[in-house]
């Protein structure tokens, strides 16, 4: 580097002149949003016919995440505009593309070669594989088998939703309960099922007395209480949070029960939940999880952070 000017850089006050901004008088300009890789993903496969999944996705922001990381394309990055970056970076992209799949290729056949080595990675990812799995398939496994099993860690039974069982009187609290579990299922690393209408003893209690609150000439009882259900996960949880569950309808003896399962959410959640305290009302905003058989609040922020950095690491924190 040479030093080509030395001297004072302040306006002669003799000198007339125009005031430009450094952004044309148009305001700060920004870069676009970027488009999630999920969405480019369903957009090639509607346009391709792929039929690409998240996996795809994460894979692909694993190259882009090493390409970032490189210091030759920083360089290039650094030393040129946008344009001229693009010029060159299909070329870098389809380089660290290659070295991924190479090295996919030499772990792949390392582990089918060494059979010790690949026996401690099975044992590893048994547990958590299974759980998992299990968990998955109370989405879809029949009713009555799901009802057999009994609550347990990922299932859980609510004998109503909103109101008492001897009366049909509403409760807005009562909600609370079902609220809980859902967080407390997204939180945890495999998911779960709760079943709504059904007694702690496993038998079907019905929905009767939620329709009959829920109730609108002319509406499906079934899909009014879905949709109910529905918007308050939302309320108390978020949009991307209630994506997570699924409602179905069964009919048992002539009782509707509902099956609801929540698929592990990717990130923290917090339910706000309507609590009595002295007789009133009132709305908490809390952090769910299931101990064994059974929804616990962390009331305790520290401990509350060690949850979220064994269960998501470092991106939940």
């Amino acid at each position: 580097m040479d030093k080509t000017y030395e001297g004072s850089a302040s306006l002669d006050p003799d000198v007339e002149g125009e005031v430009v901004t450094i952004f044309s008088g148009a305001g700060k300009i920004y870069a676009p949003d970027e488009v999630p890789l999920s969405e480019i993903i369903a957009q090639m496969n509607e346009r391709f016919g792929t039929h690409f999944t998240d996996a795809q996705a994460v894979h692909t922001r694993t190259i882009v995440d090493a390409l970032i990381a490189d210091e030759d394309m920083q360089q290039v990055a650094w030393a040129n505009d946008e344009k001229v970056f693009g010029d060159v970076y299909p070329t870098f992209f389809e380089g660290a593309m290659l070295d991924m799949a190479k090295a996919h290729e030499d772990f792949t056949y390392k582990l089918l070669d060494d059979p010790e080595l690949f026996g401690k990675l099975i044992s590893a990812t048994l547990p958590g594989a299974y759980a998992a799995a299990k968990v998955a398939s109370q989405e879809w496994v029949p009713i009555g088998d799901l009802l057999a099993a009994g609550e347990a860690a990922s299932i859980e039974y609510k004998a109503s939703l909103r109101t008492y069982a001897d009366s049909g009187e509403v409760f807005k609290p009562l909600e609370t309960a079902s609220l809980k579990t859902i967080a407390a299922f997204l939180n945890s690393p495999a998911g779960g099922t709760l079943l709504i209408g059904v007694a702690d003893d496993g038998s079907v209690a019905g929905l009767d007395g939620d329709y009959v609150s829920l109730a609108k000439e002319g509406k499906d009882n079934a899909d009014l209480f879905q949709l109910h259900l529905t918007q308050i996960v939302q309320a108390s949880m978020g949009d991307a949070a209630a994506s997570n569950a699924s409602t179905q309808i069964h009919t048992i003896d002539s009782k509707d029960l509902c099956r609801v399962h929540v698929k592990p959410s990717s990130f923290p959640v917090e339910a706000t939940v309507t609590v009595v305290k002295d007789g009133q009302h009132s709305k908490k905003t809390a952090f769910y999880v299931r101990l064994n058989n059974k929804t616990h609040e962390f009331s305790n922020e520290d401990e509350k952070q060690k949850y979220i950095a064994q269960r998501w690491g470092s991106q939940g924190v």
